[in-house]
């Protein structure tokens, strides 16, 4: 998936869409009004929550994250509205934000409940392109032959487009 600075999404494929967001509309990101953003699903989505096996260092790396993006847009009305949106909407996030940890993510794991797919262990990998900072590209991966990687082929399977005919 393709990510703003803010983590809306810009852009997903369907697999991205059916493994973090299955249950919003998959062309939401189109609609600039619509698009997601996975630090407030993270913290205000029931659904995205659960999909979290460990969503409290889930939350700290998008905590840390944010606060970094905070530090290099000051003036960003939109980054600022989020954080007061988080702010008085989630007290883990109230907690969070005020440990003051910043954090850069590029790399890391992440364990997910998938409802369809079941628990996945995954590794991401994001990356930046120098002319376009605002945006970056977030890839999911499972190890090969493990149950993980079978369950994203599943997922993967499941999320893709049908046959056109004719």
């Amino acid at each position: 998936m393709l990510l703003g600075r803010r983590n809306d999404v810009l852009a997903w494929n369907p697999p991205g869409h059916a493994l973090l967001a299955g249950h919003l509309d998959p062309e939401a990101p189109e609609d600039p009004a619509r698009r997601p953003s996975l630090t407030r699903m993270l913290f205000l989505d029931p659904r995205s929550r659960e999909r979290e096996a460990d969503w409290e260092a889930h939350a700290r790396t998008h905590v840390g994250h944010l606060r970094l993006v905070a530090g290099r847009h000051p003036d960003d009305p939109e980054l600022a509205a989020l954080i007061g949106e988080l702010a008085m909407k989630s007290p883990e996030f109230t907690a969070l934000w005020a440990v003051g940890h910043v954090r850069d993510c590029t790399f890391g794991s992440r364990r997910l409940n998938h409802p369809e797919a079941g628990p996945l262990e995954l590794t991401y990998q994001v990356w930046l392109q120098p002319d376009s900072p605002d945006c970056r590209l977030e890839v999911y991966t499972a190890e090969p032959g493990t149950p993980s990687a079978d369950a994203l082929a599943l997922l993967t399977g499941a999320a893709a487009p049908a046959p056109r005919r004719g």
